[in-house]
Formats: structure tokens, sequence, C-alpha cells
């Protein structure tokens, strides 16, 4: 079994935020209920864009499936143990970009106020 998980890296303005994942985001919607993410999103006060970069990897052999929130964590975990965790155990099987515009009145395309 292979497991699918993806490292993202999002930027908006002068900040910056990385984490883990699963499957493939390619959309803002991709990402909803990631925590970091989301906390990501609660500081910025202002219209902005927001630029992100998706590394995925899959971990293991043979059929893949999307990792589940525990194996992104364990994914984490390993990686704090062994910084060279993505590129030494990891196959690296595809980089992908997108942005979006993103408003502090909004959360996930539904308006807070």
């Amino acid at each position: 079994m292979a497991i699918l998980f993806s490292a993202v890296t999002a930027t908006a303005d002068d900040e910056q935020v990385e984490f883990l994942c699963a499957g493939i985001p390619r959309e803002l919607d991709d990402l909803e209920g990631w925590t970091a993410f989301e906390g990501f999103l609660g500081e910025i006060d202002k219209d902005t864009e927001v630029a992100v970069h998706v590394e995925s990897y899959l971990y293991g052999e043979e059929e893949t499936y999307t990792a589940t929130p525990e194996e992104v964590a364990y994914m984490q975990m390993r990686i704090g143990m062994r910084e060279d965790f993505l590129n030494a155990r990891c196959d690296n099987i595809e980089s992908s970009d997108f942005r979006f515009s993103w408003s502090p009145d909004e959360l996930f395309g539904m308006n807070m106020e």
C-alpha cells in the first residue's frame, strides 16, 4: 500500500505557512479542514492573493490510497525525527501551484458577517 499526501506552502504578502495534507490539493476547497491552513487564513487581515505550492508524495509501494489525517500526522512525526524523510523515504510524484483571492470576511466561501 502506498499513501498519497502533499507538502503545502501557502504564501500571502510576506507571510507563509508550511504543512502536510492528504491527497493532492488543486484548489482552495481541497485545503478546507486543515488546521494550519485555516489558522493561516485567519491571520490575514485584508483582501489579498494567496499563492499555494504543492509537492505531492507517495510513501510505500503498490496500490495508492489517499492518506488519512492520522497518516498525515505520522508523516509529520517522521519528518520531525528525520529532516530528510521526504527526500530519503518518499517518492515525489508531482509539483503544482495555484492561486486564489482571499477576503478576511470569508471562510471557504461563507460570509462570516
